[in-house]
């Protein structure tokens, strides 16, 4: 009897032991995030998407008590720090921002090793970049029509500088080419600033980049020919878009934070309303401001919604100009 009681009280001992373990496991569990997130960026350094992500990241941390900071992995076009994030826990603690245009427009023009849209969770779309065209001050082109006519009666002359393979900026001259059946040759760059400085030293005739041009053309340097938001730009609003110029493009490239698509829907959540937030931060509108891009709000649902509709849209367009015959990397 008293060797059954001693086995009853030290089960007992041993039930409450656990009951209390796990208690304050659950209570020394510490609340996301607990140490800092790491934010990468597939594009150089000094660029807009990288200076954009920067002040978002900066005004985000002051709201989360913890570092974001921000790592630079430039390559395949965007698509190298999307995937370095896929590689990593999803806890949260590495996020990626991203144009959009990374996962609905490069993933039909090159392959990339994920699934363009089941492979991320959206968070918020915070920004958009102005899209243009420029040559040298000094070139001989006036107008987007004058370049194309030279293009035309010089077949494989003019160099042209991109964002990369597959950007929003590649695709803009893939559809001047297809349309008028120019054959010119491709530059890609890693970003904006690396084909501004390569225009500008005369190593390549065109440059179609984003929002890093616009100081170029400011200082006299360089020469805008066109822009492809839907309407005209306010700072230039006498340089037409490429749709007044008779070109079925308009820029599909929205500036988003994404994690990965099994990220914890608490974590997300949390996420979102911090970077929500964090664009109200008067420092994040005034660094936006001074690099010439355009405030866009797109919580995780919206941007979901145009991830999914403009990917249906940009692969049949670009079927329909013959850029390609199917998207390189499919949906499934």
């Amino acid at each position: 009897m008293r060797k059954e009681k001693m086995k009853w009280l030290s089960l007992m001992i041993f039930f409450m032991f656990m009951i209390t373990f796990n208690l304050l496991s659950g209570e020394a569990k510490a609340e996301f995030p607990d140490k800092p997130i790491t934010l990468l960026v597939g594009f150089a350094a000094g660029g807009t998407m990288d200076l954009s992500a920067r002040a978002l990241a900066s005004a985000t941390e002051k709201i989360l008590g913890q570092p974001v900071i921000i790592e630079n992995k430039t390559g395949g076009t965007g698509a190298v720090a999307l995937a370095s994030m896929l590689a990593q826990e999803p806890n949260g603690y590495t996020l990626c921002g991203t144009p959009t245009s990374v996962l609905i427009r490069v993933s039909q023009m090159q392959k990339v090793p994920f699934k363009p849209l089941k492979s991320f969770k959206p968070i918020i779309g915070f920004t958009t970049p102005q899209l243009g065209i420029v040559v040298k001050s000094d070139a001989p082109w006036k107008t987007l029509k004058e370049l194309v006519e030279d293009a035309k009666k010089n077949p494989n002359k003019i160099k042209y500088a991109t964002t990369g393979v597959g950007s929003t900026t590649h695709a803009a001259m893939e559809e001047i080419g297809a349309k008028e059946g120019i054959k010119w040759i491709h530059i890609p760059y890693k970003g904006s600033i690396e084909a501004i400085t390569a225009l500008l030293g005369g190593h390549i005739d065109v440059a179609s980049v984003t929002s890093e041009f616009i100081p170029s053309v400011q200082a006299g340097q360089t020469r805008l020919l066109a822009t492809m938001g839907e309407k005209r730009a306010p700072r230039f609003s006498n340089v037409p878009t490429m749709k007044e110029a008779g070109y079925d493009f308009v820029n599909d490239a929205i500036y988003s934070i994404v994690g990965p698509a099994n990220l914890a829907p608490d974590i997300a959540k949390k996420l979102e309303l911090a970077f929500t937030k964090a664009t109200e931060n008067k420092e994040y509108k005034d660094a936006l401001d001074k690099i010439d891009l355009i405030p866009v709000n797109y919580d995780s649902k919206r941007l979901e919604e145009f991830l999914k509709t403009n990917w249906y849209i940009i692969n049949k367009h670009l079927i329909q100009t013959g850029l390609i015959k199917e998207a390189a990397t499919p949906l499934e």
